[in-house]
């Protein structure tokens, strides 16, 4: 059974900073998209990314600190360990990414529901084609 020494655990340590690091940054760009969807406010929509964004690196980094001690597996050298960890490392990301989109997506779902509930009570926001018929209803009558 291969021992690793503290070069190997600072490699997966730093290969997993990075990955981690990159998938953040993807999800919190992407991300902003779906949460100016769902707030009226675009500062609102920046902060929740940014919220989401120190989570998702807070679990991952972690994580990763965790599993680059952790020995599930028999490895036999120090590419075997590596390449074992950082794959654990990357299973556990794409878990993650994939719980935060779902997320995402249903606090924009809940929001797009609550909007058309409120349109159908006739107390919802107005969309800009609503604003000019209105006001080519005014021109006409006036």
């Amino acid at each position: 059974m291969y021992t690793p020494g503290t070069g190997t655990y600072l490699l997966i340590v730093f290969i997993g900073t990075v990955v981690t690091v990159i998938v953040g940054q993807i999800l919190m760009r992407s991300g902003v998209g779906f949460l100016r969807d769902v707030f009226d406010d675009p500062d609102v929509a920046q902060s929740m990314t940014r919220l989401l964004g120190v989570g998702f690196h807070l679990v991952a980094l972690g994580f990763m600190a965790l599993i680059s001690t952790w020995q599930p597996f028999e490895t036999t050298g120090p590419v075997q360990h590596v390449v074992t960890r950082v794959g654990g490392i990357l299973l556990f990301l794409g878990v993650l990414h994939v719980i935060t989109l779902i997320a995402l997506a249903r606090v924009r779902n809940n929001a797009r529901a609550r909007q058309v509930a409120a349109s159908l009570r006739g107390g919802g926001r107005r969309g800009p084609s609503q604003d000019k018929r209105d006001q080519t209803r005014v021109i006409e009558s006036g």
